[in-house]
């Protein structure tokens, strides 16, 4: 899955008073992994510290920043996002392979669709997401295990900087 296409995760309904489906209005974010990450943990977290691109989409409350290491070499988005954790879980996806803690906050580790790997920290209102891709033919993840525990290593060596708000 691509970076672009995580970014269009889940959108919350209700119903209006005439009985149709209505969009709830995405939270906002004012968190922007290109503009608020220190450059220095950046650095720490062995990623290249000049984003290759950035996506923002806000009108859904989307911010993600494409980062590249070369040590191992890969890329990987980070993106603050209006979805929730349960957004997550309920999109069809998604396959949830672990739970666990990352800085003091709970996250999902999981598998995509398409081949990537996704970590979501929870950062209210909506989650800290780092997403590595992988292939057979990829020099670096050529299993799901190696892009979420790589995901999992840059989330934890970035949890020092997570806001307290996204």
């Amino acid at each position: 899955m691509s970076a672009l296409a995580l970014l269009g995760f889940a959108t919350s309904c209700e119903q209006s008073s005439d009985g149709e489906a209505t969009a709830d209005p995405a939270p906002t974010i004012g968190f922007h992994p290109c503009d608020d990450l220190p450059i220095e943990a950046i650095k720490e977290a062995r990623i290249d510290a000049r984003p290759s691109s950035r996506a923002d989409h806000e009108s859904t409350s989307n911010f993600a920043c494409m980062f590249t290491s070369h040590d191992p070499y890969y890329g990987i988005t980070i993106a603050a996002r209006g979805d929730t954790i349960e957004d997550i879980r309920q999109d069809d996806r998604f396959e949830v392979v672990n739970e666990t803690e990352i800085g003091g906050r709970h996250a999902i580790v999981g598998l995509f669709l398409g081949g990537s790997c996704s970590v979501a920290v929870d950062i209210a209102p909506g989650v800290l997401d780092f997403e590595i891709l992988y292939s057979e033919g990829s020099p670096e993840f050529t299993t799901a295990n190696a892009a979420c525990d790589q995901a999992t290593k840059v989330a934890t060596a970035l949890a020092p900087y997570f806001p307290d708000h996204l």
